[in-house]
C-alpha cells in the first residue's frame, strides 16, 4: 500500500473516532432535549391543576401578598394612597363572595381607611412582588381574581423552572443513572403541598426557584470547579434568594462551602476542618453575645443576650428582634414543650396539609410520611456505618454533606421563626413546613437515597418507582381533598 493510501486511512480512521466521541454526547443532549419536551409541559398542567383548583384567597397570606404586589403596579408601592383604599375594597369584596370568611362575617367596606386583610407583607423585599405587578398592571381594568390568576400563572412557571432545576440537579449527582434522573423530578413535580404553594401568589415561591438554582449551580461547581456556567447559577441564585426573603441568606453559606470546594478539589484533613470550625463558632459567639441574669419560674438563670453591634445590624436590616430572640433561644423556661410541637406541626404541614394548612389529606398519610422519613434516616445511617460512601467520588460525597447541610439549615431557619416567645401562658403561632421549601430538593434526594439504602441493590429501582407511585397516588388523593373541601 501506498503512502497516500495510508494517509488517508488514518485520517479516516481519526475522523470515526473523533466522531464515536462525539456521538455520545450529541445523544446526550438529544435525550435531555426529549425530557425537555414532556417535562416542562407536565410540570405547568400539574401547576395549572393547583392553579385553578384552589379558590381565589385561599394560600398562605395570600390577600396580603396579592395587595403588596398591586400596589406596586398602581405606583403606590412606597407610599399606599387612595388607590391602594380602592383596591384593599376589591379584594375584601372578592374574599366575601368566595366565602373566604365564616358566615355572617362581612367585611366593612365604607370606612374611610383601607380594608385590614391580614398580616401586611409590605416588610418583605419587593422583588419578587415587582414581578409579580408585570401583569397585574396592564389587567387593572379586569375582574381583582382574573388579576389574581394572571399573577399565580407567573409563580406557576417559577414552579416549572423548580422541576427544570431539580431534574438537572438529578442528572448532576447521578449520572450513570437515567431512571433516578427521570424519577427525582417526578417526585418533586408531584409533592402536593409544594405545588400546592408554588402556584400562589406567595414569595416562598420565587425564594424556592432561586434557592434550587442556587444549589444546581453549588453541585456543579464541586463536581467542575469555578466553571463560568456554575458560578453564573450559584451566583444568581443566592443574589435572588437574599433579596427575595430573609431566609434567603440560608443560601449563601452553603454556596460559599460549595465554591471552598471548587477551589480546593483535593481532601482534606477533617480534625483541621473541625478544629477551625469550632474556633471560629466560638470566636463569632463570643463577639455577638453576653450572658446576663433572668427571672424565670425556677428563679435567676443565665441566659445569651446580644452585643451592641448585632442590635444594631438587627435594626437595620435582620427584624429579628435579635436581642429578645437569643435570649428566648438559650431560655429553656421559655421553650418548654413548644419544639415537640414544632416538630410535629411543621413535619405534617411539609407534607400533607394545604391551602391555609387548615386542609387535611388525613393522620394515616401524616404516619405514611413519618414511617418514610424514619425509614430513609435509618438507611443513611446505614450508608455511613457501612462505609458505602467509600465507593462515592469525593466530588458526589460533598454534594451529599451539602444536601446535609442545607436540610440542617432549614430546620434550623423553623426553630429560629419560633422565637422570641412569649410566656408559656401566652400562644404563639407555630411554623409550618412551607419554610422548609426552598431545601425541597436536599430533603427529596436525602429521602430517596436513605429508602435505596435500605434495600437490596437489585431493588432498588424498582424501589425508586414504586416511591414516585406512591408520591402520585398521594398526589391525586390531595387534588380530590382540596377540591371536595374548598368547593
Amino acid at each position: 500500500m501506498d503512502q497516500p493510501a495510508r494517509d488517508a486511512i488514518s485520517q479516516g480512521a481519526a475522523h470515526s473516532s473523533i466522531a464515536g466521541l462525539r456521538a455520545p454526547r450529541l445523544r446526550l443532549a438529544a435525550a435531555e432535549r426529549g425530557v425537555l419536551r414532556w417535562l416542562l409541559p407536565l410540570a405547568l398542567a400539574h401547576g395549572l391543576l393547583y392553579l385553578f383548583l384552589v379558590p381565589p384567597w385561599q394560600h398562605y397570606d395570600e390577600p396580603n401578598h396579592f395587595e403588596y404586589a398591586a400596589q406596586i403596579a398602581i405606583g403606590e408601592g412606597i407610599t399606599p394612597g387612595e388607590g391602594s383604599v380602592q383596591l384593599s375594597r376589591e379584594i375584601a369584596d372578592s374574599m366575601y363572595r368566595h366565602r373566604f370568611w365564616p358566615p355572617g362575617v362581612r367585611p366593612d367596606l365604607l370606612s374611610p381607611g383601607p380594608v385590614l386583610l391580614g398580616f401586611s407583607q409590605r416588610l418583605h423585599p419587593p422583588l419578587y412582588y415587582h414581578l409579580i405587578a408585570l401583569p397585574i398592571g396592564p389587567t387593572r381594568y379586569l375582574a381583582v381574581e382574573t388579576q389574581l390568576y394572571l399573577a399565580r400563572a407567573v409563580s406557576m412557571l417559577l414552579y416549572a423552572l423548580t422541576v427544570l432545576a431539580a431534574w438537572r440537579i438529578a442528572v448532576v449527582m447521578a449520572p450513570d443513572e437515567p431512571a433516578t434522573q427521570l424519577a427525582f423530578p417526578l417526585l418533586v413535580l408531584f409533592t402536593p403541598a409544594f405545588a400546592d404553594l408554588m402556584a400562589a401568589v406567595n414569595n416562598d415561591v420565587l425564594l424556592n426557584m432561586a434557592a434550587t438554582t442556587a444549589l444546581l449551580g453549588a453541585v456543579l461547581l464541586i463536581r467542575d470547579g469555578p466553571r463560568p456556567a456554575a458560578l453564573a447559577l450559584a451566583g444568581f441564585g443566592a443574589l435572588v434568594a437574599v433579596l427575595t426573603k430573609r431566609v434567603g441568606l440560608a443560601v449563601v453559606p452553603l454556596v460559599g462551602l460549595a465554591l471552598l470546594w471548587a477551589l480546593r478539589r483535593h481532601p482534606v484533613r477533617r480534625r483541621l476542618v473541625a478544629g477551625i470550625g469550632l474556633a471560629m463558632f466560638v470566636v463569632a459567639g463570643v463577639a455577638a453575645f453576653r450572658p446576663v441574669m433572668v427571672e424565670g419560674p425556677g428563679g435567676p438563670h443565665p441566659v445569651l443576650a446580644a452585643r451592641s453591634w448585632l442590635v444594631a445590624l438587627d435594626a437595620a436590616y435582620l427584624r429579628l428582634d435579635v436581642d429578645n430572640w437569643i435570649r428566648s433561644v438559650s431560655d429553656p423556661d421559655l421553650i418548654g414543650q413548644r419544639y415537640q410541637t414544632l416538630v410535629v406541626v411543621a413535619f405534617t404541614s411539609f407534607w400533607a396539609r394545604f391551602a391555609w394548612g387548615h386542609v387535611s389529606a388525613g393522620v394515616v398519610w401524616d404516619w405514611m410520611f413519618a414511617m418514610l422519613a424514619l425509614a430513609a434516616l435509618l438507611g443513611l445511617a446505614r450508608g455511613f456505618f457501612l462505609r458505602a460512601r467509600q465507593a462515592v467520588p469525593l466530588w458526589r460525597r460533598r454534594c451529599l454533606w451539602l444536601f446535609f447541610g442545607a436540610v440542617t439549615l432549614g430546620w434550623m431557619a423553623i426553630f429560629a421563626r419560633l422565637h422570641p416567645l412569649p410566656p408559656l401562658e401566652v400562644g404563639v403561632y407555630i411554623p409550618r413546613g412551607r419554610y422548609m421549601f426552598w431545601a425541597i430538593v436536599p430533603t427529596l434526594w436525602l429521602l430517596l437515597l436513605g429508602l435505596r439504602l435500605l434495600l437490596p441493590a437489585g431493588w432498588r429501582l424498582a424501589g425508586t418507582w414504586l416511591l414516585v407511585a406512591l408520591m402520585l397516588m398521594f398526589d391525586l388523593v390531595a387534588l380530590v381533598t382540596i377540591a371536595t373541601t374548598l368547593r
